[in-house]
């Protein structure tokens, strides 16, 4: 049941809980004690918000990476896991992200408001489509487990599990769909749009809603896939999830978040006292306190504090952005003239804006590519003599939505060449992103040359190649 809310509950909602995983980690957790050794903590002492504001973040460089696996886990045990997933790192390394009891459980639970709030299957006949990357990928496993574990509790949810197979997909939809009162289709943002693309009226003329994740979207997105749906205008066709691989689900939207974010868009005073941006559209989400404690340190870095298998205290993953308080959203939307009702799925409940993420990557279809996925290929002694070594990469978007990965050179000065060394180049590149990046490599094998980047060769020392400063790998998509 929602709850509208003017004030916060509590001085600082969801501390004590957040209090309560930090002492038994430093009780239980082998890693957090030693960290909190070298940092000279003495873990009795922290006993206010105040203290504990002072606990040094937990990093994957200072923390995650720093100690072998089992030490990380409760009592050093990695039996105590249900559950693994993995993510690749900048290197193509996979990073292994266990489950526990807990962990599902707070899943269960946020997908059950997602799919409550957004898409009434609670009461709908609904058949949810994973349209997730299947396999050893969070996304995929945590959304179908998640959506049988609320058909035990009666949701009438039915789940099919094709995975990123664009023609399956459709197939499903089509085949399965009118059995339905609703289709609710999880995925990736620019996957999603391109089965819509592909979608013809035996899908497009269901009832359909759209379940997101793994990187923003604009308002004009869901303009376009709302009219692509034949429902202009209907904003709660869709939600997208703001999660990681590290804890899952952080957060989501919300009539509250989208309608909020919708009115910032043509509104600059707000969108800057909302959000604290230039650029409209930082995704906006509804977070719980009680499992997602978050602060923001004074880089405007969001630290959150998460009961799961691996515990994490203050954990830093370089997302920038701000945390209010419905009592502050209700304000803000007020003084502006907005009469917008504020409203949240528990009384621990706050939002969170997300202006960017932080990490050196770009992203494309959801999958974060890093500069060292391509740095093997440009290096390679064969292109020695042609190429410097250094890139841009980039992910532009076209007026229909469409994604493509641009790939920048730089030439060796006086460097010449033809498209004969484009190609190559391409090649080579594609197959070091096979090789170093597993989520590409899937996304590969999927799209085929729609996933390939579009190389571009540029003289020595021309823009974005500029000599005296810090290289930047990575363009911001404008």
């Amino acid at each position: 049941m929602s709850t509208s809310l003017l004030a916060p509950p509590e001085p600082v909602p969801g501390f004590g809980r957040a209090l309560e995983t930090f002492r038994r980690a430093a009780r239980q957790v082998p890693a957090y004690a030693d960290f909190l050794a070298r940092h000279g903590v003495d873990p009795a002492a922290v006993t206010t918000a105040e203290h504990f504001a002072a606990l040094p973040p937990v990093t994957k460089e200072n923390y995650l990476h720093h100690y072998p696996l089992p030490m990380l886990l409760w009592r050093g045990d990695a039996s105590r896991a249900g559950t693994w997933s993995c993510s690749s790192g900048s290197t193509g390394r996979p990073t292994y992200w266990p489950r526990d009891a807990v962990s599902q459980r707070q899943a269960v639970e946020l997908y059950g408001r997602i799919l409550r709030e957004s898409f009434q299957a609670h009461r709908r006949k609904t058949l949810l489509v994973v349209g997730f990357a299947m396999g050893n990928w969070i996304g995929g496993t945590y959304t179908y487990s998640a959506a049988l574990a609320l058909r035990r509790r009666g949701f009438p949810v039915s789940v099919i599990a094709p995975g990123i197979e664009a023609d399956t997909i459709l197939d499903n939809i089509a085949a399965l769909g009118p059995q339905y009162e609703q289709v609710v289709l999880a995925g990736y943002p620019p996957f999603v749009k391109d089965v819509l693309d592909r979608a013809d009226d035996r899908v497009l003329g269901q009832n359909l809603g759209l379940l997101l994740a793994g990187e923003s979207i604009s308002e004009q997105w869901r303009d376009y896939v709302l009219e692509r749906l034949g429902r202009p205008g209907r904003t709660r066709s869709t939600c997208l999830i703001y999660g990681t691989a590290d804890a899952g689900i952080m957060g989501h939207e919300t009539r509250t978040t989208i309608a909020a974010r919708r009115a910032a868009r043509s509104d600059a005073r707000l969108n800057a006292e909302l959000f604290g941006v230039d650029d409209a559209g930082p995704t906006f989400v509804e977070y719980d306190c009680d499992y997602r404690f978050t602060e923001v340190d004074a880089q405007d870095r969001f630290l959150f504090t998460v009961d799961t298998a691996i515990p994490l205290v203050r954990y830093r993953i370089n997302d920038v952005g701000r945390v209010l308080t419905p009592a502050r959203l209700a304000e803000v939307l007020q003084r502006s003239g907005y009469r917008l009702p504020v409203v949240t799925s528990t009384a621990s409940c706050g939002f969170l804006a997300l202006n960017r993420r932080a990490d050196i990557a770009a992203t494309f279809y959801a999958v974060k590519i890093f500069p060292d996925n391509i740095r093997a290929a440009l290096e390679d002694p064969a292109f020695a003599a042609t190429v410097t070594g250094k890139f841009v990469l980039a992910t532009e978007t076209d007026n229909r939505f469409a994604q493509t990965l641009m790939l920048r050179v730089e030439l060796q000065p006086g460097a010449r060449c033809g498209d004969g060394m484009v190609r190559r180049l391409r090649e080579r590149v594609v197959a070091a992103l096979v090789r170093t990046n597993h989520e590409y490599a899937r996304l590969h094998q999927s799209l085929g040359a729609a996933a390939e980047p579009t190389v571009s060769l540029h003289e020595f020392g021309s823009a974005g190649f500029g000599a005296g400063i810090k290289h930047q790998w990575m363009e911001r998509a404008s």
